[in-house]
């Protein structure tokens, strides 16, 4: 008797969150209200590899996913500044990128890896260039910032723990390569720019 009390009240549970309410939330960030936007490959800190270009993507993957508009990719921060004569992202770089290439505001972003703690097999070869399984923290800091004044129009961040089975140790340097699609890494990544990207996604309330 008992049992069938405990599934009774687990259907009506179930009914009553069927019949629940929820009102749309827009995104607290309204990336169309802002204009044309460009973006900045992220830099890649205490990592070697092609973990900037990966990284950049991922985040355009889901700005665009979360809000259907127009990015214009810009290419390397070395490259961009280089072009402009400039050597940081200041606020007379900025403005200057806006008005060379026409943008709005323009997305800067870096991205670090730190506590990699190899788990070298004893049985490796020792050489300067090693392979291994690697536990690491990567963190990830964006910001949104206006090309007509300057301003930080939006910033956020997120740091996600990560495991990798085939990271390069290169002089103490994390090597990443995606060329072999490594699950680990994209799982990863896929992760910490969701959790960057939350405010510009809308979502659902309860009534």
């Amino acid at each position: 008797m008992r049992m069938r009390h405990i599934a009774f009240a687990a259907i009506l549970a179930l009914a009553v969150a069927g019949c629940a309410k929820y009102v749309i939330v827009p995104p607290a960030i309204d990336l169309a209200s802002v204009g044309s936007i460009g973006l900045v490959t992220f830099k890649a800190t205490n990592a070697k590899g092609d973990l900037d270009a990966a990284a950049t993507q991922y985040f355009l993957q889901e700005v665009t996913v979360a809000q259907r508009i127009p990015v214009v990719e810009l290419g390397p921060q070395d490259a961009v500044l280089a072009d402009l004569g400039k050597t940081a992202f200041d606020r007379d770089a900025i403005l200057a990128l806006g008005e060379k290439q026409g943008l709005d505001a323009v997305f800067i972003g870096d991205i670090e890896v730190t506590k990699v703690k190899p788990q070298i097999d004893i049985l490796a070869p020792l050489s300067k260039t090693l392979f291994a399984r690697a536990a690491f923290d990567m963190a990830v800091r964006a910001r949104l910032v206006s090309t007509r004044d300057g301003a930080t129009l939006w910033t956020d961040s997120a740091i996600v723990q990560g495991t990798v089975g085939a990271i390069g140790m290169e002089g103490g340097v994390p090597t990443f390569s995606l060329q072999g699609e490594s699950r680990a890494i994209n799982q990863t990544l896929r992760e910490i720019m969701f959790r960057t990207t939350w405010d510009f996604r809308p979502t659902r309330q309860r009534l």
